[in-house]
């Protein structure tokens, strides 16, 4: 059955000069509001009871949930709110997608938080998301299946890029080469500190906008970003001359986890005072620009801006870059902060290096 408004209904349906629909199945309101078999939804869209309620502007409720005329969700399960807010079993939706309790929600705009975190319209979302290490690993795998830039940072790439950093002294193909945390620590007399794993989503953390490292509050998302900010502006400002002693750290595609192709390279180095130096290059476009950060000794952060552009940077841990797969963040200015993933790039074409000999030789 269709009515005036070009809403239709199932079997025995009836159907108002709104749209309004009540009872039986496949019903829809005015506004397009939808409800499985059994459901009401009144001339303004309104749904309730039955299962697999939505309402006019998009909000769905498993069975037993009510939906408003303005998208509301509340009760049931596998709640959605009209500007794409969801949330787990017994959270509640309102008609802006703010989500409330439950677990695993997410904002309209992509947010996510974890269990009992609210998400609001704007996509804030208290909690890194956590991904595992076979999510990390399959991406990975995925990521260099895929790449096919296996000529840049090689000696006649050097000759073809003059603005690119190159340490003095280092042989062909030195940049590819891994570090260990082995190598790490020797370099940089770390021994015997234990590594720090930067784990966005699970050692690292944000809620209610505080950043907690291990547990421990880290300052507020300003306070970090500033920190972090400050950390690289050290390295990009302290006397490094690339004739200097510097260890290979590798060269890694940047990418979001499940996404298995990189536009994205990066070159890194550390020297014995903790200077990052290194490339990032635009594979797409052959655009490369210098990297310049610097490691804290005491937290192991690594921090490090990207060519003019002082406002956003890329963070991850010193002992992340001795990993195949290292999680990392890339903040956008103070207001904007996204996962990523640093996957490392074993060269097939340039020369190999045990990675703990000496970057020089």
């Amino acid at each position: 059955m269709t009515g005036p408004q070009g809403n239709t209904a199932g079997r025995a349906v009836g159907v108002g000069p709104d749209g309004g629909v009540a009872t039986a199945g496949g019903v829809r309101g005015a506004d397009g509001g939808a409800a499985a078999r059994g459901a009401a939804v009144g001339p303004n869209g309104g749904v309730a009871a039955g299962s697999a309620a939505r309402g006019p502007d998009g909000g769905a409720a498993a069975r037993g949930a009510a939906v408003g005329p303005n998208g509301g969700v509340a009760a049931g399960s596998a709640a959605r709110g009209p500007d794409g807010g969801a949330a787990a079993r017994g959270a509640a939706v309102g008609p802006n997608g703010r989500v409330a309790a439950g677990s695993a929600v997410r904002g309209p705009n992509g947010g996510a938080a974890a269990r009992g975190v609210v998400a609001g319209p704007a996509g804030a979302a208290a909690g890194f998301a956590r991904v595992t290490p076979s999510n990390r690993y399959t991406t990975a795998v995925g990521v260099r299946t895929n790449y096919n830039h296996w000529d840049i940072y090689g000696g006649r790439w050097y000759t073809d890029h003059p603005g690119a950093w190159f340490a003095a002294g280092w042989a062909t193909g030195a940049a590819w080469r891994a570090a260990s945390w082995a190598s790490v620590g020797a370099w940089m007399d770390y021994y015997p500190t234990t590594p720090m794993y930067y784990d966005y989503g699970n050692n690292i953390t944000y809620e209610n906008n505080n950043v907690y490292v291990d547990g421990q509050d880290a300052g507020t998302t300003e306070q970090y970003y500033a920190q972090a900010t400050e950390l690289a502006k050290s390295g990009a400002t302290a006397k490094a001359p690339s004739d200097g002693d510097w260890l290979p750290l590798g060269v890694f595609a940047l990418t979001k986890n499940r996404q298995t192709n990189a536009i994205v390279t990066i070159q890194l180095a550390v020297n014995k005072q903790g200077v990052i130096r290194g490339n990032y290059t635009d594979t797409k476009t052959g655009k490369t620009m210098v990297i310049q950060g610097a490691v804290d000794k005491k937290t192991q952060q690594v921090a490090f801006t990207v060519g003019d552009n002082q406002s956003n940077l890329i963070e991850t841990g010193l002992y992340n870059l001795t990993k195949d797969e290292a999680p990392a963040l890339v903040h956008i200015g103070d207001g904007k902060t996204e996962q990523y993933l640093l996957v490392r790039l074993k060269n097939k074409d340039q020369d190999s290096a045990d990675a703990d000999s000496s970057p020089t030789s």
